[in-house]
Formats: C-alpha cells, sequence, structure tokens
C-alpha cells in the first residue's frame, strides 16, 4: 500500500495515527488506509504459536500479498548485549479481519467483530476530499503537513522506552 518507511521507527509512527485502542489498536495512514501491527494483532487473539510462524501462515492462508496487503517493517532494538534486527508486519484492516476469522474460536469473532465495527465507523465519518472546495482542500493540505510536522518534531522528543514497540 505504498508506505515510504524509514527504518527508525519514529518517522514511520508519524506517519501513522491512531484511531481505535480498544482490542486491538487501529492506525490510519497518511492515505487513509486502516492498518493493525502484526504483534498487536496476535497478542490480541491470545495465539499460542510464535507470532513468526503464526503471521506467515495466516498471511500465506489469507493469500496476503506484501506490499498490497500488508508492508514489512525492517526494526533494529538496542539491547544490553547488542542490535537485535527484527520484522515488524503492518497489515490492512481487511486482511486483520480475515486473520482473526481464520482463527475460529470466540477472541478471533470478537476481534473480528470489532474490525467490522472499526470499519464501519470510519465509513459514515469518512469525506470525500475530492468533493470539498478549491479552498477547502488546501486548507486540508497545510493542516496535514503542519499535523505531520508537529508529529515529527514531538516524537523526536520521547524517551526510546517509552515510543511503541
Amino acid at each position: 500500500f505504498g508506505v515510504i518507511v524509514n527504518t527508525e521507527r519514529r518517522f514511520f509512527m508519524a506517519d501513522l495515527k491512531i484511531i481505535e485502542n480498544e482490542l486491538v489498536p487501529v492506525y490510519e495512514t497518511e492515505k487513509g488506509i486502516k492498518v493493525v501491527y502484526g504483534k498487536d494483532l496476535h497478542k490480541s487473539l491470545a495465539v499460542k504459536t510464535d507470532f513468526s510462524t503464526w503471521v506467515k501462515r495466516r498471511l500465506s492462508e489469507c493469500d496476503a500479498e506484501e506490499k498490497e496487503d500488508f508492508d514489512l517493517l525492517p526494526k533494529i532494538e538496542e539491547q544490553v548485549t547488542g542490535s537485535k534486527h527484527t520484522i515488524e508486519y503492518l497489515i490492512k484492516l481487511d486482511t486483520a479481519k480475515e486473520m482473526a476469522m481464520l482463527e475460529r474460536n470466540d477472541k478471533g469473532k470478537q476481534v473480528r467483530k470489532y474490525f467490522i465495527q472499526v470499519e464501519e465507523k470510519y465509513k459514515q465519518t469518512a469525506i470525500n476530499i475530492n468533493q470539498l472546495s478549491p479552498e477547502l482542500q488546501m486548507f486540508n493540505q497545510i493542516f496535514q503537513q503542519v499535523a505531520k510536522n508537529w508529529n515529527r518534531r514531538n516524537l523526536r522528543n520521547v524517551p526510546t522506552n517509552k515510543r511503541r514497540t
């Protein structure tokens, strides 16, 4: 879904805004795409299989395609013993909904229903920017850029241990 990712998490996080934070945190990209982090989904579903095995299997079962249904985000975590390289999965809400359904249990049903509620809520409040007057479209662009710059500035000042991992 064309998200340009800097391997430094703070720049990427500035491009996402959290829109729901109940069962699974749901984010929205600059382009209005609803996404979740794979590890958040895995944790919310209380899956017993390790994350790496589970996410690869579920994405395969959903016939999900990288860059279309999910993005891989390289992440470097500094630890006392050295750097740890991991991969984070950013998954579109439709794909995450299908992954939850594939759990075939009550928790999977609950998470799937939650995702449906999120979709319905934001369908009702979504505005087609192209239907706005040219003046409002310009104001929206200015506002979005100011908000993005503000987030980037402020996230730089957040201590590393307070950032989302």
